[in-house]
C-alpha cells in the first residue's frame, strides 16, 4: 500500500495505482482535485476560520496541516462496498492496476462517504442518514459538471408524487426522492432567493453568483446562521430563529429554512413533511404516519411576518444546466 499526501487529504491505495496513468496530469493533479474537494466542502458549510477559529473553522487547510481527509481502499473494508467514518474506506482494491480509480471532481461516492462524515444542522431531520450527506454530493455535481444529474429525471415527476401523497411525500420516499426535495429547494433559491439581501459591501468568498450555482447560496447561508448567532458578517433579519431551541428538528428545518430566505415557505414543507415517517399496524391495509412538521413550527413562521414564495417549490420539475 502507499499514500498520495495532498494539503487536505490522504489517499491510500496498492502502491501500482499511484502511477496514475490513468489521471490527466498524473499525481500532481489528483492531489490538486483532492484539495478542491476539500475546499469546496469548506466553501458548502460556509466554513473560512483557520485553526484558531470556532465555529466557523474549516475542515481542512492550509492552516491546519495535521488534519485531513482519509480515503483507503481496501481489501479488508469492515463492511459493505464503502463506509464513512475515519479512514472512508472503499473496496474497489486491484493491486496490479497502474489506475487510480477515483476522480475527485466528479465521484459520487466520494463526496457521499465524506458527505456523512460532514454532514451538519439544520438538515440532518428523521429519515435523513442517506440524504443530508448527499447534499455536499449533489453540490459537488452541480458545480463541476454543471447540473445535478442524480436528480435530473426524479424532479421531472416530483410535482405530482408530492400532490399523489397529501402530504406524506417524505414518508412514502426513499432516499432519492427525498434528495429531490432539497433540489427543488436548491432551485427555487436559484429563482427567488437573493444572498446580498444579508450582507452590505462584499460577499464572502464561500458564495457564489454564478447562475446555476447561486441557488445553494440558501444552504450555506443555513449553515452559518445555525452555528452562528451572528457573526458580525451577516445584516441579521430580528432575531436568528436557525438558532432557536425547543423544536423538532423538522420544524427547526422548516423555520431556519424560511427565516434564511426571508419568505414562508411552510406550504413547501408541509408538503413534503420532512422527518416524518410510515408504518402499518397489524391487520390495517393503510399506513399509519408520525413525525415530521408540527402545528408548533408553523405558528412560530408565521410570526416571521414573511411573504409567499412567488413559485412554489413543490412545483418544480427542472434543474439548471449551465
Amino acid at each position: 500500500m502507499g499514500d498520495i499526501v495532498s494539503k487536505s487529504f490522504i489517499y491510500t491505495a496498492p502502491k501500482a495505482n499511484l502511477h496514475a496513468e490513468n489521471y490527466p496530469g498524473g499525481v500532481g493533479q489528483f492531489a490538486k482535485d483532492l484539495d478542491q474537494f476539500a475546499s469546496d466542502l469548506n466553501d458548502f458549510y460556509a466554513r473560512d476560520e483557520g485553526l484558531n477559529g470556532q465555529a466557523n473553522r474549516k475542515v481542512t487547510g492550509d492552516e491546519n496541516p495535521n488534519s485531513r481527509h482519509h480515503f483507503v481502499n481496501d481489501v479488508a473494508i469492515s463492511i459493505g462496498a464503502a463506509h464513512s467514518g475515519y479512514p472512508v474506506m472503499n473496496s474497489s482494491y486491484n493491486l496490479n492496476s497502474n489506475n487510480i480509480n477515483t476522480t475527485p471532481l466528479n465521484d459520487w461516492l466520494l463526496w457521499h462517504e465524506v458527505g456523512h462524515n460532514a454532514a451538519e444542522a439544520p438538515f440532518v431531520v428523521e429519515g435523513a442518514t442517506e440524504v443530508v450527506n448527499n447534499l455536499l454530493a449533489l453540490y459537488m455535481q452541480d458545480l463541476h459538471t454543471g447540473k445535478m444529474t442524480r436528480v435530473e429525471q426524479d424532479i421531472r415527476v416530483a410535482p405530482e408524487f408530492v400532490q399523489a401523497e397529501h402530504g406524506h411525500a417524505w414518508a412514502a420516499g426513499g432516499a432519492a426522492e427525498r434528495l429531490v426535495m432539497f433540489a427543488q429547494l436548491k432551485e427555487w433559491a436559484e429563482r427567488e432567493f437573493n444572498i446580498r439581501d444579508w450582507y452590505q459591501g462584499d460577499l464572502p468568498s464561500y458564495y457564489s453568483e454564478v447562475d446555476g450555482v447561486k441557488g445553494w447560496n440558501l444552504f450555506k447561508l443555513m449553515h452559518r446562521l445555525t452555528r452562528n448567532e451572528s457573526d458580525g458578517i451577516f445584516d441579521l433579519k430580528n432575531k436568528n430563529v436557525c438558532r432557536l431551541q425547543g423544536l423538532n428538528k423538522s420544524d427547526q428545518l422548516m423555520v431556519c429554512a424560511s427565516y434564511a430566505a426571508q419568505t414562508d415557505l411552510t406550504d413547501f414543507f408541509k408538503a413534503w413533511n420532512p422527518g416524518s415517517k410510515s408504518f402499518v399496524y397489524p391487520g390495517s391495509s393503510q399506513p399509519s404516519y408520525e413525525g415530521g412538521i408540527t402545528q408548533q413550527g408553523i405558528e412560530l413562521v408565521k410570526t416571521l411576518g414573511l411573504k409567499k414564495p412567488k413559485l412554489q417549490p413543490e412545483a418544480i420539475n427542472t434543474i439548471t444546466i449551465r
